[in-house]
């Protein structure tokens, strides 16, 4: 096999609480991840090249060292001894600063994709411990699905994944784009204590239980995004408007997701957005 393509799936946070600052500069989290079929495409191709590259459709995107596709590749060669180089071609269609965590995304089927490309044999938990010195969301996006993040967000607990799939709406203002190293710094001073109940979403998820996940819905970071950017609420407002049963913030911003009754309804909420240019993100989405 010579090269290999993959769908790079966006995330939301359904729950996303901050325990507080540690003595290392990261902070301690708890989070409900959830993949969504939003996604970019990323392909991987084996070169004879000195050096691996990155081209992408999007010209904002860091290239080089900064980049977290590159970088991915540094590190499995540092933890796994791989010596090949590759030709990565990104067709970038989440949006950069939206807390969707493309760049983790991205950097996570880096490692899995050319664990298979060239047969190196790592389990997820090995493809996970590399990933999170790319990123702290690089370890869930290894594993996809549903699942709880603790620590850095390392920390993963993989969970049943939803008996059919949960249709959601997202937006994203064009001109608001959140840098999650700078949310961090504005809420240095939280200390949250909500907790989820492992064995309880368990139980829940696999029943399906919509109501739950809707009472479920947290973020920590909204309210101090939203302070530094008041027009964040004119677009939870539209959403619950346009008829989401319950809508929060994804990541550290800024994009909001709007939880629907079924595909009907998300894809009605959507249409309300459409041709907005205020928005770079406007569409109706689905767990995976």
């Amino acid at each position: 096999m010579d090269s290999i393509t993959k769908n790079s799936f966006a995330k939301i946070n359904l729950f996303l609480e901050i325990r507080g600052k540690r003595s290392d500069g990261y902070h301690d989290i708890e989070s409900l991840y959830q993949e969504i079929s939003f996604a970019d495409e990323i392909a991987m191709r084996r070169t004879q090249s000195e050096y691996s590259v990155l081209r992408c459709n999007n010209t904002r995107l860091p290239f080089g060292k900064r980049n977290l596709c590159i970088k991915a590749c540094d590190m499995l060669r540092e933890a796994a001894g791989w010596e090949g180089t590759v030709e990565i071609s990104l067709i970038k269609k989440v949006p950069l600063g939206s807390g969707l965590g493309g760049g983790s995304s991205n950097a996570a089927n880096v490692i899995a994709g050319l664990n298979d490309l060239y047969s190196l044999g790592l389990d997820k938990a090995a493809m996970a411990d590399i990933g999170l010195d790319v990123g702290s969301d690089v370890p869930f996006f290894i594993y996809g699905g549903t699942a709880i993040g603790r620590g850095r967000g390392e920390v993963i607990t993989p969970l049943p994944r939803l008996p059919k799939p949960l249709w959601l709406v997202l937006v994203k203002p064009r001109k608001i784009s959140v840098s999650t190293g700078s949310a961090y710094q504005w809420v240095s001073a939280h200390h949250g204590d909500r907790v989820l109940d492992d064995a309880e979403l368990e139980k829940k998820l696999a029943a399906g239980d919509m109501q739950y996940l809707l009472d479920l819905v947290y973020n920590a970071f909204e309210p101090v995004i939203m302070k530094k950017y008041p027009i964040l609420e004119n677009y939870k407002r539209d959403l619950q408007e346009a008829g989401c049963l319950r809508v929060g913030m994804s990541g550290s911003g800024s994009t909001f997701f709007g939880l629907c009754e079924n595909e009907a309804a998300a894809r009605a909420a959507a249409s309300v957005f459409e041709g907005r240019e205020d928005l770079s993100l406007a569409g109706a989405f689905h767990t995976i």
